[in-house]
């Protein structure tokens, strides 16, 4: 039943306001709700059950439905009979049942008053409006523990068996008999025959044919499910009846299993980007216990022991030890902390003993979920990459289909002799139209990049970043200011020019730097920096870690800076940001982008592979079975859903 939209006006003042919008939130048939200075609007399927609670909180309230913008008015005063029955909860015995039953037996607003004993069930007639609030108040004053509750139609045993079974067992008996009168007729070679097997497989696609209805009714007209309506009817017209049914069965059996592998894929990934959920807190001098990070409170000492991370920014209150901030400074160097030291979500106590910290702000507002924030936001827009592949599947499935029509249905009708066969090519090419899996496994693997990503403190501040690295004819390696290089630079250097791309490094430190295997550009200012990157082989993925390199990170391909979440700004200018203060790590966000890019080719490979090989065969064996097609594609979309996340390792 669709819902209908009701006017509530004439409120009396600012109590009956509230209490009708604490009433209406709390019934479950109520939706929609819109509260407005003069009145309230909600949806509902039936009124009459909250015409009782209205009239309650106010008798002179007004209620209209609206109906194409004209608003037709209730009247409370026109009442008329109708049946109610009433459950009891918390009932030890049905004494005082029994007592309310006769008291309202005297009473005129009730009539015809039965009790079912095996089902604890009172059934009455009244016009009343309130007729549960009236038998609440009687009951409480015989027994306040006991709870009634109203149902709108009988709940016995019986009818609920007989509403739950009656139609499964219509629809299976139906089935039977078409089956049985296809299967008697099948013989006679009259008109009967392809009907009864049409209804028959009608029956057997039940639950696909309300998809494809819905779908129809959204303009979806290309769905999986709807191109497999259009083979079911071609392949009974074709004469396959028992193929078709077949295919039928096996198309439902695979959406469960296909449903499994979907799951187990998203759980995988949902595990890998797993935020903190516990911390130790420290309850007095010696007792410690686990609990929430969401339930820490500003003044709650967090015990944070060595190689653990800081979840919370705070004070030092216990304990001596050294620190890496990197996350939040940039800077590679420990930092000493004692009593009374400042320290800020992200930082790692590498010291050998615990410390214990006064928390200063709770875990929302922690660098972690900030993070999480950042990423999150990701998803937003599509990769490149991600873009092309639903525009080949676009593309795809409407030639499948024309195709299919001209095959299956515009060659019979010209020369039905000649190409009856065709119209059984037609179904099978209905069933090779199925839109893409591989589209569906490349936003998957997608977002397997960046939970690898994330899980490795490499946050993808843009959607199109991770995917963006695989363009790049040109990386910009930005040295940190100052700082001598190292033996862990030379082995990124070394692994980055072994990636079939020219390295540039822009080196600010206080020795020059010469090597033949990468162009190396000593003491340069920002302004010469982004004259030089003019110069370059695009699209350039530059690498840097400061404010000063704003700029450069703005003008690049993709911006991937080094310096954690320190300086917001450059946060904002960057693509990809890093927050762990291994070098490898800039490294490693070429090798998951590469990944990724190679498990989506790899993904659409077989899939379009796949669909050629359905394609020759259905060409070259004209009697290609319908449910081998099925069994095909369902087996293609578990096999590249699950391979998604291959990049997770």
């Amino acid at each position: 039943m669709d819902k209908k939209t009701f006017e509530i006006s004439h409120i009396a003042n600012e109590d009956c306001y509230n209490a009708l919008s604490i009433a209406l939130n709390n019934t479950e048939q109520v939706s929609h709700m819109k509260i407005h200075k003069d009145y309230i609007m909600f949806n509902c399927i039936d009124i009459e059950p909250l015409l009782s609670i209205i009239q309650g909180i106010d008798k002179d309230i007004v209620v209209k439905e609206v109906i194409d913008g004209q608003k037709r008015q209730y009247d409370f005063a026109q009442r008329r009979e109708r049946e109610h029955y009433f459950m009891f909860r918390n009932m030890i015995n049905e004494e005082d049942i029994m007592v309310l039953i006769n008291k309202i037996s005297n009473d005129q607003r009730f009539k015809n008053i039965q009790y079912d004993n095996a089902n604890r069930l009172l059934k009455l007639v009244s016009s009343q409006k309130d007729v549960l609030s009236l038998l609440r108040k009687e009951l409480f004053k015989l027994n306040p523990s006991v709870e009634i509750i109203e149902h709108r139609k009988p709940v016995r045993s019986q009818d609920v068996f007989n509403q739950k079974y009656l139609m499964r067992y219509v629809r299976i008996s139906a089935l039977f008999v078409t089956i049985a009168l296809a299967i008697i007729t099948s013989k006679d070679n009259t008109i009967i025959t392809p009907i009864m097997w049409m209804m028959t497989a009608l029956l057997f696609a039940e639950i696909p044919i309300k998809e494809a209805w819905k779908n129809i009714l959204h303009f979806k007209f290309f769905e999986s499910v709807n191109l497999l309506i259009i083979a079911l009817i071609m392949g009974v017209v074709a004469g396959a009846y028992v193929e078709t049914c077949i295919t039928i069965i096996i198309y439902q059996l695979g959406a469960p299993l296909m449903t499994r592998v979907l799951d187990y894929t998203l759980k995988k990934i949902d595990s890998t980007v797993q935020m903190p959920e516990k911390g130790i807190r420290l309850v007095n001098k010696n007792e410690e216990e686990e609990i929430s990070l969401y339930e820490f409170e500003k003044g709650d000492i967090l015990v944070v022991y060595p190689n653990q991370t800081i979840h919370m920014p705070g004070t030092v209150t216990k304990g001596v030890s050294k620190i890496n901030t990197y996350s939040n400074t940039s800077t590679y160097d420990l930092v000493d902390v004692k009593r009374n030291s400042k320290v800020h979500s992200g930082d790692i106590n590498v010291g050998e003993k615990p410390i214990y910290i006064k928390v200063s702000k709770p875990y929302e507002s922690s660098n972690y979920i900030e993070l999480m924030n950042i990423a999150s936001t990701a998803l937003v827009h599509k990769s490149k990459f991600e873009k092309y592949i639903q525009l080949i599947s676009k593309l795809y499935t409407p030639i499948m289909i024309g195709l299919g029509i001209v095959l299956g249905i515009v060659l019979p009708v010209i020369d039905y002799k000649e190409y009856s066969m065709f119209i059984h090519v037609g179904a099978v090419f209905m069933i090779i139209a199925i839109p893409l899996s591989s589209e569906q496994s490349t936003s998957l693997t997608i977002l397997s990049g960046f939970a690898k990503a994330f899980e490795s403190g490499i946050v993808i501040e843009s959607s199109q970043g991770l995917d963006s690295i695989n363009e790049a004819q040109t990386i910009v390696y930005d040295r940190f200011d100052g700082v001598e290089v190292t033996n862990e630079e030379f082995e990124l250097f070394k692994k980055l020019s072994h990636m079939g791309r020219t390295l540039v490094i822009f080196n600010d430190g206080p020795i020059a730097l010469e090597n033949d295997q990468y162009i190396i550009h000593n003491y340069l200012s920002v302004d010469e920096k982004l004259e030089l990157m003019d110069t370059l082989v695009g699209p350039i993925v530059y690498i840097g870690d400061s404010f000063k390199d704003i700029a450069l990170l703005q003008k690049s391909y993709v911006g991937i800076s080094r310096g954690g979440v320190a300086d917001s700004k450059v946060v904002e200018s960057s693509d990809i940001v890093l927050i762990d203060s291994a070098l490898n790590k800039v490294y490693e966000t070429f090798v998951i982008a590469r990944k990724m890019r190679s498990t989506v080719i790899l993904n659409n490979i077989i899939t379009i592979l796949t669909k050629i090989g359905l394609l020759i065969g259905v060409i070259s064996f004209t009697g290609l079975p319908l449910w081998l097609a099925v069994i095909v594609d369902w087996a293609i979309s578990m096999l590249v859903v699950r391979m998604s996340t291959h990049v997770l390792g």
